[in-house]
């Protein structure tokens, strides 16, 4: 198709019974978390994917995590709105004509969107799955999906996607009394992360990760650090993940050693020597780089959000804090109790073990899409250094 860059053109390993399609958008750390370890899932059992994505640098920096049997077709970006739709809905129904659809993933609202009309105006009936990745639409989702869904009907069936949430509290924004039961999902945690040993550092160390920019989170670390750090209380702070320049500088400033630590495990080997873990993040997406320090053992002091709620248990694998003041309080509760400390740190890995998984996840992912009849023998993963495609999944009744 021109105008798309494709990476990774796995033809040769088309199977019979069609591709599943993921349309994107826009690849975040976010919607990375469930899409990577779900296409990998998937290509293990030798289904042919492909995955719609705008071509940005975040998606150049995550693409080398896909599976290299996964065709990856990079649309280009455009600032304007409407023309950025209309190349993703035209590389989507290229995809489509290209080889037999077997199902579709659409990963964010305006992808949901994009389909109906592509599918509708293709004649096309396939099941359909969307999975909303924190958007900030949720709460109006219902309302223009019914009404999308009503001025399509006199042309062609509507497009009912099944929705898979990323975590509890999404799910429970997306339940309808009018809608399929919400399949739910949680993005998994690498081995690495609970196989790492737990090397303490001699004084006390508070580590906290982002997965994406977070400003405010670096603001209020910062903070922390003036107040807690310095030679008398011998407290020293972490940070790691992307920060921009200056994120950087703020950090620095409050001496909190930044790390990028990309890899797994870099980040469990790192995430291992502190002794309690914060999170500050108010995202609306899972918590992904929370569900990593439960793995890899740490108790953590948590702000109050749905997410974390869903999480952190309070007062077992560790807190729930309402204010800073009270995440102050907790942290140096935590630093002065170290029975407290080491009772968490293995509660923590206990719950994340039975939650986070990737055995769990492959379970639960393959439940979700209907996948009776998977092989219990799957191969190993390929990898590629920079794999790009579209992806598929499943709409109404499943593939299994």
């Amino acid at each position: 198709m021109q105008g798309v860059h494709m990476l990774n053109d796995p033809s040769a390993q088309t199977t019979p019974d069609g591709r599943v399609v993921h349309l994107v958008g826009r690849l975040t750390e976010d919607v990375y978390g469930l899409l990577g370890p779900a296409t990998s899932a998937l290509a293990q059992c030798g289904v042919d994917q492909a995955i719609i994505l705008i071509d940005d640098d975040m998606a150049r920096r995550l693409a080398g995590g896909f599976d290299a049997s996964v065709e990856l077709q990079l649309v280009p970006a455009r600032r304007s709105l409407p023309a950025q739709w209309r190349l993703l809905q035209a590389a989507l129904k290229h995809s489509i004509e290209e080889r037999p659809l077997k199902a579709v993933h659409l990963h964010g609202f305006i992808p949901c969107l994009l389909a109906e009309t592509t599918l509708r105006d293709l004649g096309i009936a396939v099941p359909a799955f969307y999975s909303p990745h924190g958007s900030r639409s949720l709460e109006s989702m219902r309302a223009v999906a019914a009404l999308l869904r009503i001025l399509s009907r006199p042309f062609t069936g509507p497009l009912h996607p099944y929705p898979i949430a990323n975590g509890q509290p999404e799910a429970r924004a997306l339940r309808s009394p009018h809608q399929a039961p919400v399949r739910t999902l949680e993005a998994p945690v690498a081995d690495a992360f609970f196989s790492v040993e737990g090397r303490r550092a001699r004084h006390p160390l508070i580590v906290t990760s982002s997965k994406s920019h977070d400003v405010r989170g670096v603001a209020v670390f910062a903070q922390l650090a003036v107040l807690l750090g310095g030679e008398a209380l011998r407290t020293s702070f972490n940070w790691l993940g992307h920060v921009d320049g200056a994120s950087l500088m703020r950090l620095q400033a409050a001496n909190v050693g930044v790390f990028a630590a990309e890899a797994d495990d870099e980040r469990a080997s790192r995430l291992a020597a502190g002794w309690l873990y914060v999170a500050l993040g108010g995202g609306r997406g899972f918590p992904l780089a929370l569900a990593e320090a439960m793995s890899a053992g740490l108790p953590c002091v948590a702000m109050d959000t749905a997410f974390h709620r869903d999480i952190v248990a309070h007062g077992e694998t560790g807190y729930l804090c309402r204010s800073e003041t009270e995440l102050i309080d907790r942290i140096a509760q935590l630093i002065d109790t170290p029975s407290l400390r080491e009772r968490m740190s293995l509660a923590s890995r206990t719950v994340a073990h039975e939650r986070f998984s990737e055995q769990r996840f492959r379970d639960s992912l393959f439940a979700a899409y209907d996948l009776r009849d998977t092989p219990p023998t799957l191969r190993e993963p390929a990898s590629s250094e920079l794999p790009i495609g579209p992806l598929s999944i499943e709409t109404n009744s499943g593939f299994g």
